[in-house]
């Protein structure tokens, strides 16, 4: 009987390592010429599923990589394509086809600045291609936002922007706003202000941030905004200062950031952490998650901001947002936009429609639904604001 286990035994372990003999991986020129074989076909899902299989069970090459790298390209998967050409550029770290093909996932990944540092790797051949130079204006745009409330003591607001894209140098992007914002509101409970029943707001703004390409991954963003606010016999000079870090990677970007001022001479502090997700590699589908504890007059608060978006078309994005938690300054997009209104803030949310009207224009349309406690009380309101916006890409 032992001996019958034994045999028994000794087959199983015999067959099986005949079944791992025949399940062999290719070799380099199997590998090379069947890659290349669905390369030349174009059948690009193929080449992509073939070069997963063999990378798992053999050393991968660099040829390998750059035609798995191309296959996603050519499937708009530009997170796998960024993946397969940075295992290339591990290899390789000066591969021009690597670094051109990361450089174009990033922009269609909308990280133009981290694109970026792929550039210093351009031959002068390719840069002149691309019509590439160190100092460029990469994007100009503007927005208006028109805000209708439900309150006679709280006029229509209207917020109008000015952007422009600059690029300094290969690696440090900078980009620059000037915005106003009006309303006329009534407060009789702020007695120090002179005329509380005609408060005429007349806000001026300037805003800056800077990136910074400390790596092919990691960059370091710092921002500025300052905010001149007439409120009658008072004027308030606001200013707002940012610094972050922020790590792109293939599927998602993570940043952490700490904001720090003073608004209508009270100090202030934020602290952000946000998670971008790309889980289709595209921007077919994509979600932005943000937390936010805030500190002022000694008075914590945290603030969640969830944005959702999806390509309904080839034309159009549709992108839903909501931010839960009370709150009456806060700051979001990289402190871009200042709340700092006197009536808190309960609920925001919206929708925003991105229109491709040609490949360097994009038209913004987007509502925005707000419901505010009025000042020093328990009475709510809503406030209603239609956006419109257009931006250029050069």
């Amino acid at each position: 009987m032992r001996s019958r286990k034994l045999i028994t035994i000794l087959l199983l372990i015999l067959v099986g390592g005949l079944k791992s003999f025949g399940q062999q991986a290719p070799s380099y020129e199997e590998a090379s010429a069947k890659s290349l074989e669905l390369y030349e076909k174009a059948d690009w899902k193929a080449l992509l599923a073939y070069g997963r299989e063999y990378v798992t069970a053999s050393p991968d090459f660099i040829l390998l990589r750059l035609r798995m790298g191309y296959a996603a390209f050519m499937l708009n998967i530009f997170s796998e394509a960024l993946k397969q050409y940075d295992a290339v550029l591990v290899k390789d770290s000066y591969n021009e086809t690597a670094h051109y093909y990361s450089w174009l996932c990033r922009k269609y990944l909308n990280q133009p600045e981290q694109a970026d540092a792929h550039l210093k790797y351009f031959s002068k051949e390719l840069k002149e291609k691309e019509k590439f130079q160190n100092f460029a204006v990469t994007q100009v745009g503007t927005e208006v936002s028109y805000k209708r409330t439900e309150l006679s003591s709280r006029g229509d607001g209207l917020y109008a922007r000015v952007d422009l894209h600059t690029r300094l140098l290969p690696n440090i992007n900078m980009y620059q706003a000037v915005a106003l914002f009006n309303q006329t509101i009534a407060e009789p409970k702020l007695t120090g202000v002179a005329n509380n029943k005609n408060i005429v707001i007349n806000q001026k703004e300037y805003y800056n941030k800077t990136t910074i390409n400390l790596h092919k991954k990691w960059q370091f963003v710092a921002a500025y905004h300052y905010l001149y606010t007439p409120f009658n016999n008072y004027v308030y000079n606001n200013h707002i200062g940012m610094a972050g870090l922020k790590y792109n990677s293939h599927y998602f970007t993570l940043q952490a950031d700490a904001i720090v001022g003073k608004l209508t001479d009270t100090s202030l502090q934020q602290y952000n952490a946000q998670l971008a997700l790309y889980p289709l590699g595209n921007l077919n589908l994509y979600s932005i998650s943000t937390g936010s504890f805030n500190n002022r007059n000694n008075k914590s608060s945290f603030n969640f901001k969830q944005v959702l978006g999806a390509k309904l078309s080839k034309f159009l994005w549709l992108e839903g947002n909501v931010t839960l938690g009370s709150f009456s300054n806060f700051m979001e997009n990289d402190a871009l936009y200042v709340y700092n209104a006197i009536d808190r803030n309960l609920l925001k949310a919206g929708a925003t429609a991105y229109i491709s009207l040609s490949p360097k224009l994009t038209l913004q349309l987007g509502y925005t639904f707000e419901q505010r406690e009025l000042y020093k009380s328990i009475n709510i309101f809503n406030q209603h604001s239609i956006t419109g916006g257009l931006s250029c890409k050069f």
